[in-house]
């Protein structure tokens, strides 16, 4: 089950995701729909099992500083196509960097806490964006993520995005029960 409620606007209804292309929900209003299955495709993504190789491996990695940075030190992805480098402290990325011909993006760790298996899940993060060529921020999110333990997976149970754009503020939120594996 899934509530998605967007500025107060609210829709119920149910979802299966199967992996980052494969969302399939009964909630019809454009809208909400579109905010829940990006979201949900965001998050299979970005969370789901794929090697080192299979990611960041692939790319020429190198320290871009001495780490002295308050959120670590500098990791350049050399190869990427989109000029990425991290932020690496306490063995973990506390900063992700990206920058695209149509946009930039700086995505800030803000908080992390451990599962029981002991793997951290990012709880609280920040993306800043900026226009590529004046450098200017355009856009700013706030994410709070909540998790739920269902078997050995820990599944979405609730996402809040607080949006500043063009000197408008919206809330987004997706709230997701009744968790069942495939």
């Amino acid at each position: 089950d899934v509530t998605v409620n967007i500025n107060g606007d609210e829709q119920k209804g149910a979802v299966t995701v199967k992996g980052p292309k494969e969302i399939e929900t009964d909630i019809s209003e454009e809208k909400a729909k579109g905010f829940l299955t990006e979201n949900l495709a965001s998050i299979a993504m970005h969370r789901g099992p794929r090697s080192f190789d299979e990611s960041d491996g692939k790319y020429k990695l190198s320290f871009g500083d001495d780490g002295t940075h308050p959120l670590g030190r500098k990791l350049v992805m050399g190869g990427d196509g989109m000029s990425s480098f991290y932020r690496i402290k306490d063995g973990r990325i506390q900063q992700i960097n990206r920058q695209t011909p149509r946009m930039s993006f700086s995505i800030n760790i803000e908080e992390s806490r451990k599962n029981q298996d002991g793997k951290f899940l990012t709880h609280k993060y920040s993306v800043f964006y900026f226009n590529p060529e004046t450098k200017g921020l355009k856009d700013v999110e706030s994410y709070t993520d909540g998790y739920t333990r269902v078997g050995e997976a820990d599944l979405p149970e609730q996402r809040r995005i607080i949006n500043c754009e063009e000197g408008a503020i919206s809330v987004s939120t997706m709230t997701l029960s009744n968790h069942k594996l495939l």
